[in-house]
């Protein structure tokens, strides 16, 4: 078997880029690995998660600075999982900044305390902590 040792990334465009910013690096803490700000229809951020990055892209707003190969529409039906080590501490500290919420805090039947919260583009972070 091929073992591919690249970093995960899951990669979004948004027209609320600053905002989105923000939450990960301000309000979530993820770290900013990397940054770019080419042109006023290039900018990006990867923000490192885990053993995985999170890749924001401004949305062009002009289709001259679109790719043909990429798809522009806003995230539907996807969703992120990021595993943590202390899920309660990280749940009471997202509660208290005001994080809104898709789900509280919940024990699942497949061994899993999780929640769950929306990003600025209503994107679902699901954090979970395995109990096994």
């Amino acid at each position: 078997m091929h073992k591919n040792n690249g970093a995960f990334r899951f990669t979004y465009f948004t027209d609320k880029y600053d905002d989105t910013c923000d939450f990960y690096g301000k309000k979530l803490e993820f770290n900013l690995e990397h940054s770019w700000d080419r042109n006023e229809h290039d900018k990006g951020a990867l923000f490192k998660v885990g053993a995985g990055l999170i890749e924001v892209l401004l949305k062009p707003n002009d289709e001259e600075n679109r790719n043909a190969g990429l798809d522009y529409r806003i995230p539907q039906g996807a969703f992120m999982c990021i595993q943590v080590e202390n899920i309660d501490q990280l749940f009471n500290k997202y509660k208290a900044m005001r994080i809104p919420f898709k789900q509280e805090i919940v024990d699942q039947a497949w061994g899993h305390r999780s929640f769950s919260i929306l990003e600025p583009n209503g994107l679902v972070l699901f954090f979970f902590q395995e109990q096994f």
